[in-house]
């Protein structure tokens, strides 16, 4: 049974109008015609009447009317006066019980050959409550898949999720996460396939997540809240614990407890402190860690990962990975396939939002999400030109169009606030606004564009829902190069962002600067611990320097060569060590020749 409501309100701007809207669908419910100053929608709920009562609220200009009939919901909205939710027969003995209502007696109702009974609403007489919100975009459930995952786990600790980019499973993940909450502590961080492999990140997030701090916190609050919880779950060197945690996430002006330690000494330390605190909260409660795009992780936190399943293999502790890949850099995997969806599902899912059916051509979730999401977007411009007093020959339709094209399309739909996506888009697919060169009157635009389904919001960060629709919009974005330059200008001056500068720097093509910035990097790396991340710097750094040759001069060089000869020699590695001694001193041969 539908219920129908007709909204007569004059003057709305095209984002007060898409508000309205979107703020029925939220709660099930549904604009369906437009007419100069009029919308008519339906729900199949009665309590959608809850949502017109919240809308009225906010639009006290507005006149309302409901019924099970749409031309009577039309026609009480034009009779009703501001204020005034009118409403039919049938509805009153519906709600009589809810709401006190004044009986109108019998009326005229535009197109109606008779008069009818017309109450209006007064006020709740009980606490109705409203529909269910929708909470997510539309997606299929895998219920099954969900259960069979856990399934694996009894097998393995340790599993690798495969599924090809846009085959839905980061919603799957979110499934699973509904599906646990109360019963695991789940910790769950990402590995951006652009910027990739930021050394240690995935794991310094894994950290502060277990530490239950956020980066926008003053180091002082930081400081305390990580020595609170290595208390409270009774971690027993806590000295050596914090401030090895203090030097892992450069919390500390002193000297480094990590840096008077030999390099391996260094990981080892901080491995193993990592693994009792993960070892001493899964007492409480078994723990999951969930790492998504894991063939994007760098070659430290890949080595961190290894050492931290080895030393959990008997704990109530389980390790999650994703990939499109089948295998990453990590051994002892069990592999779970994620299924893909069938067609017939996504199918009856795009017939579900647009009340007919398609005949799909082979597609993934993410393609019909952004179809989905399209639809609705130009829908409501549809109806917003009919409010507008625009009629149209035909009704809406969208035809099925390539994941390229509905993305350029829904990137128009964004008129002055498209520049701020493709901005953002430049910048990385993870994004923490704090570490942003961010304008004040943008700031709501994170939440924004969560709402529009271009973000996700994860702990203090926000994040892109697919690398495709990310990847979409750089591509779209001007100016690329002159972006890339001031990001890396604005990351250069920000503590600790070295590799992001230098990454920026690269894409702008100063590569001059982009060798400087990924020799910091490499020795900020190394003093963490990140090791094998330092020496892929030095190696880029040297690779850029063979290509770009007047990029960097002699001295340079000589730089990196002796930096990674330090790394080998730091390592035991004599023999690599030696290699790159050799090269350094053959260089200052040829200075001293000159």
């Amino acid at each position: 049974m539908n219920f129908y409501f007709g909204i007569n309100i004059q003057k709305l701007t095209k984002a007060q109008f898409s508000d309205i809207a979107n703020t029925l669908n939220t709660f099930r419910g549904r604009i369906e015609s437009g007419e100069k100053d009029l919308v008519v929608g339906y729900s199949k709920e009665l309590n959608i009447i809850t949502c017109l009562l919240q809308i009225r609220e906010t639009y006290p200009s507005a006149h309302f009317g409901f019924s099970q009939h749409a031309a009577l919901a039309r026609g009480l909205s034009k009779i009703a006066e501001q204020g005034e939710m009118l409403v039919s027969e049938d509805i009153e003995k519906k709600i009589i019980e809810d709401f006190q209502v004044t009986t109108l007696g019998m009326l005229t109702i535009e197109g109606m050959a008779n008069e009818i009974l017309v109450s209006r609403l007064e006020k709740a007489l009980t606490e109705m409550k409203p529909p269910e919100q929708i909470s997510r975009s539309p997606h299929i459930s895998r219920k099954g898949q969900v259960e069979s995952l856990e399934y694996h786990l009894s097998v393995s600790k340790a599993l690798l999720v495969v599924c090809p980019t846009g085959g839905g499973k980061t919603v799957f993940f979110d499934e699973l996460l509904d599906h646990w909450q109360g019963k695991k502590t789940i910790y769950r961080t990402t590995c951006p396939s652009y910027i990739r492999g930021i050394t240690l990140q995935p794991i310094n997030e894994l950290v502060m997540q277990m530490l239950e701090i956020n980066s926008t916190q003053p180091i002082e609050e930081k400081q305390k809240a990580i020595e609170t919880k290595l208390k409270e779950i009774g971690i027993v060197d806590i000295g050596t614990s914090y401030l090895t945690i203090l030097d892992f996430l450069t919390l500390s002006d002193e000297e480094s407890i990590l840096e008077k330690l030999e390099l391996k000494t260094r990981v080892q330390v901080l491995t193993d402190t990592v693994a009792e605190i993960l070892k001493r909260i899964s007492w409480n409660r078994s723990v999951a860690l969930i790492i998504e795009d894991a063939e994007n992780m760098d070659a430290s936190s890949n080595t961190f990962m290894q050492h931290l399943m080895v030393k959990l293999a008997e704990e109530d502790v389980c390790f999650i990975f994703s990939s499109y890949l089948s295998q990453i850099n990590l051994s002892g995997l069990h592999e779970f396939e994620l299924k893909e969806i069938a067609k017939k599902e996504l199918s009856a899912l795009v017939e579900e939002t647009i009340g007919e059916s398609m005949a799909l051509p082979p597609t993934t979730p993410f393609h019909v999400a952004q179809y989905i999401a399209l639809y609705n977007e130009e829908r409501i411009a549809y109806l917003y030109k009919q409010y507008g007093g625009e009629t149209s020959i035909a009704g809406f339709a969208l035809s099925y169009h390539d994941a390229k094209t509905i993305i350029k399309r829904r990137l128009e739909h964004l008129d002055e606030k498209k520049d701020f996506i493709s901005n953002l888009s430049v910048a990385g697919i993870k994004i923490h606004p704090d570490e942003f060169p961010l304008e004040e009157k943008n700031i709501d635009l994170f939440e924004h564009f969560v709402r529009l389904g271009y973000l996700n919001k994860q702990l203090d960060y926000y994040i892109f829902v697919n690398p495709i629709l990310h990847d979409e919009l750089y591509d779209l974005a001007s100016n690329r190069e002159d972006l890339h330059l001031r990001l890396a200008d604005y990351y250069s001056r920000l503590a600790g962002h070295e590799e992001h500068a230098a990454f920026h720097y690269r894409e702008g093509q100063n590569f001059k600067k982009a060798i400087e910035y990924m020799m910091m990097s490499a020795r900020q790396a190394v003093r963490k611990g990140g090791y094998e991340s330092g020496i892929e710097y030095y190696n880029h750094a040297l690779e850029l320097c063979q290509r770009q040759r007047d990029a960097a001069d002699l001295e340079i060089v000589v730089a990196l060569n002796e930096g990674l000869a330090d790394v080998y020699r730091s390592l035991g590695d004599e023999e690599r060590a030696l290699k790159y001694y050799k090269v350094v001193l053959d260089s200052y041969k040829e200075i001293l020749k000159e």
